[in-house]
């Protein structure tokens, strides 16, 4: 059923019933569907609901979307799905957002990703995490 919603309908789901969605339901959504949620909807996901993201469906994380994730949610990104984040995306993450990130994380970015990134949000990350 789910891989059938429209994106209006992906839009209306509440945030107390995104919350409950299983793993399974949020990869099922697609890439469609995740473009669809709101912000509140993506901070009422598990960090294990964003470990299961397709790089696809990081691909779309706008940067609204992107800007209301948790330390715990970026910290499970996987290193393919920070890649796929788009320039304007990683630019919309606050220092402490990407100050969770570990080192392979950091080291997944693109030349290009990297170059997009204020100097505020470079010091943010901390010397031990660009370091390592």
């Amino acid at each position: 059923q789910i891989p059938s919603l429209t994106s209006s309908q992906v839009a209306a789901i509440g945030t107390a019933q995104v919350a409950t969605m299983t793993t399974e339901d949020v990869v099922a959504l697609g890439s469609a569907g995740v473009k669809a949620l709101g912000s509140a909807q993506v901070h009422a996901l598990t960090s294990g609901d964003i470990a299961a993201l397709t790089t696809g469906q990081a691909a779309v994380i706008s940067s609204a979307q992107a800007a209301g994730l948790t330390t715990a949610q970026l910290g499970a990104l996987e290193t393919d799905d920070l890649r796929a984040l788009g320039s304007a995306t990683l630019r919309s993450l606050s220092s402490s957002q990407l100050a969770a990130l570990d080192s392979d994380q950091i080291g997944a970015l693109t030349t290009a990703q990297v170059a997009q990134l204020t100097t505020a949000q470079i010091a943010g990350m901390g010397s031990d995490t660009l370091n390592a």
